[in-house]
């Protein structure tokens, strides 16, 4: 006899009474989606720090510039703000104004800065320099062409080479009164090469005889010698930088007074023009807006 189990509807008629539809397939292969992960900002110092030397920074830096310019320009700025190079500091002006960087130095903001830095890391000589940044149309200009036509130089750059007389404060305003100085070529003559010493003697004998009919007859006889020396070397003229005082003067606001800004030491300083006041003996003085100061390389480079 069998017996016959009955299961629930529920499992069995219910579950097969409509066939269940197989799920549709996609058109296509399933895409993930995923946002973009932001690139991480540009490390310029970081760029600058990997650099062994100067030359070899600005040329890196120049590759970058033709691929992003902004990221090139960020790194040429690092090279220059860069200290303690193991191999000598950002001194190569001729670099900067040779072509490649011309748009971005007519242009960016902080260009004077970076230019004023490197005249100081040359030796700070303006009058020498300025002429070179000026080939490449660069805005910066010197204090003696801003005083000859101070309307048209009134709001552009200026840099100053100058030694401060002092510092003066009215409650948080700061002035600098100070002497533009300049540097001028002196000849000397230098000895080149060791001393040369030649020593001579010489020595000699004479004699003499006399007859007189009054006093006889007289003989006599007498020897010498001597010696000296003679020393030569030849010399060279040599040209020194001598620091000199052009008779321009300025006053230049600070943001504060600056301890760092000690008095008669030569600083070299971006400005803004804002023109000329009479002086007490009726030579203008410069009215600048200081922006920055850098002291000047003690080694010139020309």
């Amino acid at each position: 006899m069998r017996t016959l189990l009955a299961l629930p509807c529920a499992l069995i008629a219910c579950a097969t009474a409509e066939p269940i539809a197989a799920p549709t397939p996609a058109s296509g292969p399933t895409r993930l989606e995923a946002l973009p992960r932001p690139a991480p900002p540009f490390d310029a110092k970081g760029f600058a720090a990997d650099q062994l030397t100067p030359l070899e920074c600005e040329k890196s830096a120049r590759h970058l510039y033709e691929l992003r310019p902004d990221q090139g320009w960020a790194a040429l700025v690092a090279c220059v703000e860069r200290s303690r190079w193991p191999r000598g500091e950002f001194t190569h002006l001729e670099l900067l104004t040779r072509g490649t960087w011309d748009q971005e130095l007519q242009t960016r903001p902080e260009a004077a800065r970076m230019i004023a830095k490197v005249v100081a890391l040359r030796g700070g000589d303006v009058e020498g320099d300025i002429p070179l940044v000026q080939k490449s149309r660069i805005p910066l200009f010197t204090l003696a062409a801003a005083l000859r036509q101070p309307d048209v130089y009134k709001g552009r750059w200026v840099l100053v080479r100058g030694a401060l007389s002092e510092i003066r404060q009215d409650g948080n305003k700061a002035a600098a009164i100070m002497r533009e100085t300049s540097l001028r070529a002196t000849a000397h003559e230098v000895q080149d090469g060791s001393i040369s010493r030649v020593d001579r003697t010489s020595s000699g004998r004479a004699s003499a005889e006399a007859q007189t009919s009054r006093y006889g007859n007289a003989r006599g006889s007498a020897q010498y010698s001597s010696s000296g020396r003679t020393e030569y070397s030849t010399v060279k003229q040599k040209f020194e930088n001598e620091r000199v005082e052009t008779g321009r003067r300025a006053v230049g606001k600070l943001p504060q007074a600056d301890p760092f800004l000690e008095p008669e030491k030569d600083f070299l300083f971006l400005a803004r023009f804002d023109g000329v006041n009479p002086g007490q003996d009726q030579q203008p003085v410069a009215m600048l807006s200081i922006a920055g100061y850098f002291q000047p390389n003690a080694l010139l480079i020309q």
